[in-house]
């Protein structure tokens, strides 16, 4: 634990994830001390970011509330300042959505856009709607909408998602990351949370042992990968539990404020 308090001290930004994190994804709940958590870690100097597979529309109002200096979203596609400046922009290649859109069509499968600040469904099922409306509500339906918009990132909706195989000319350029038992965000190769946060601390003049992460699921593994201080928060998928320096309680039982003060940083 001392070794755990001492690279605390040099944590000058932290990132959050937002489903299961800083917020319960299937009732919207967040605790009331996170207003606080935020107003607090200002007053100490240390910037807050959020690190989220949302895009910016996902991105909902209570979350907005805690005035985050950083939105890294898309799972690191897109990331802008609190004042709407953009840091990085790395949409998928127009063609590669092209072939997504021919290989899930061919095979039966919803799917979702996602544009900087808009979610489009191919079209909405029950199936969609259990997977989507926690997270995003219902959502438009325009299965056309890759051809007049960038889309930073996709996701699956199948019965049948953990059997799905990306094909040979799509899988050296996307990659396919589980959130659900019917759905998988499909990202670039190399694109990541951590690419997002990378391009935030090369703009703010900072390394990776300034960051501290918050997160639960896979789309955690390269930030906890990237180094500073990863948290986990009590229920969160094994992987992330195994890489964690430090596993805190339930978002419901404030995990993230117990983490913060068991390190020193509040």
């Amino acid at each position: 634990m001392e070794k755990l308090l001492n690279r605390a001290k040099d944590i000058k930004i932290i990132f959050f994830d937002i489903d299961d994190t800083l917020r319960v994804k299937d009732t919207g709940y967040m605790p009331a001390s996170m207003p606080q958590v935020f107003a607090a870690l200002r007053e100490k100097g240390i910037l807050t970011g959020i690190a989220t597979g949302r895009n910016l529309f996902g991105v909902v109002p209570e979350i907005r509330a805690l005035n985050p200096d950083i939105f890294v979203t898309a799972n690191g596609a897109y990331v802008v300042d609190c004042k709407g400046q953009v840091i990085y922009d790395k949409p998928l290649p127009e063609i590669v959505v092209t072939n997504l859109v021919t290989w899930l069509e061919g095979s039966d499968v919803d799917h979702v856009f996602y544009g900087s600040d808009q979610v489009v469904a191919s079209k909405w099922t029950n199936l969609m709607s259990n997977a989507i409306t926690p997270v995003y509500g219902k959502l438009p339906v325009d299965p056309d909408f890759y051809q007049t918009h960038a889309v930073y990132q996709m996701l699956t909706l199948s019965e049948h998602d953990e059997q799905l195989v990306l094909p040979e000319n799509l899988a050296d350029q996307v990659r396919m990351v589980r959130w659900h038992q019917h759905s998988s965000d499909i990202v670039p190769m190399t694109g990541s949370k951590a690419e997002g946060v990378r391009r935030v601390l090369d703009k703010l003049g900072l390394s990776v042992d300034n960051v501290m992460n918050f997160g639960d699921e896979l789309n955690d593994v390269e930030l906890f990968d990237l180094g500073g201080l990863s948290v986990a928060m009590k229920v969160s998928h094994p992987k992330i539990l195994e890489m964690a320096d430090y596993i805190t309680d339930t978002v419901e039982n404030d995990g993230i404020e117990k983490a913060l003060k068991a390190l020193n940083i509040l």
